[in-house]
């Protein structure tokens, strides 16, 4: 019986608008350094990037970089960047918020289960949840080493050890298959795939990158019996 859920923080930030802005001012900026690009083929690239995997920490600046060295010269990844993160600083601001069904879902949620949630170095996610009322519904948090999933691992059984919860009796919700997915199956957990990210493009390569279940929305946790649906 599960009694136990980690949310992977990024799951309940609505990030559409934020990366369409980022998009626009990439593209643009991209352009008037010579890339001579339309933004059909800016977004095969980069869908590209993010289906094989070529970024590690999911984090926007390594998705510009990586973006960059594509599709121009070695070296103007830098200048780039430099041009572009007072954009990402006020996307930040103003593009990052919970998706429309995190408070409702939470709040449901909160009545049956243990909430853990797992954020990464960036405190940004933790100050929007303190500012919608979000935090209220978490018992625990983990920070996440990234791309160390041996640290991650270590960090899960310490959680687990610390709440008295075997990991069949947990559940873990993220949107990246290469991560905590694929640690979380390793270590016996429940798994659930939202596909409401840009890392719904990612395809399982092993057994233990497939999920449990996968859901296209927050809400659908609410009914986890009848709602989810197996792979």
């Amino acid at each position: 019986m599960i009694n136990l859920i980690f949310l992977v923080a990024r799951t309940l930030i609505d990030e559409k608008n934020f990366h369409s802005y980022i998009d626009s001012r990439l593209l643009y900026l991209l352009n008037q350094f010579g890339a001579k690009i339309d933004i059909r083929n800016y977004d095969a690239v980069k869908n590209d990037i993010i289906k094989n995997r070529k970024v590690v920490d999911g984090g926007i600046v390594e998705l510009v970089i990586q973006i960059c060295r594509v599709l121009m010269p070695i070296g103007y990844e830098k200048i780039i960047l430099k041009y572009i993160l007072p954009s990402i600083e006020f996307a930040e601001k103003h593009f990052l918020y919970p998706c429309h069904d995190a408070l409702s879902t939470l709040e449901i949620l909160s009545q049956n289960f243990k909430i853990g949630i797992i954020a990464n170095k960036d405190k940004k996610i933790l100050k929007i949840f303190e500012l919608y009322e979000l935090d209220k519904y978490f018992d625990s948090c983990i920070f996440s080493y990234d791309a160390n999933r041996e640290h991650d691992e270590e960090i899960f059984k310490l959680i687990l050890n610390m709440m008295k919860k075997r990991s069949g009796e947990c559940m873990l919700i993220g949107d990246r298959l290469d991560t905590y997915i694929q640690l979380a199956n390793a270590l016996g957990m429940i798994t659930v795939r939202l596909t409401n990210s840009i890392f719904k493009l990612q395809e399982p390569i092993n057994q233990n990158e497939i999920p449990k279940f996968t859901l296209n929305n927050l809400v659908e946790l609410v009914d986890i019996k009848s709602n989810m649906r197996p792979n």
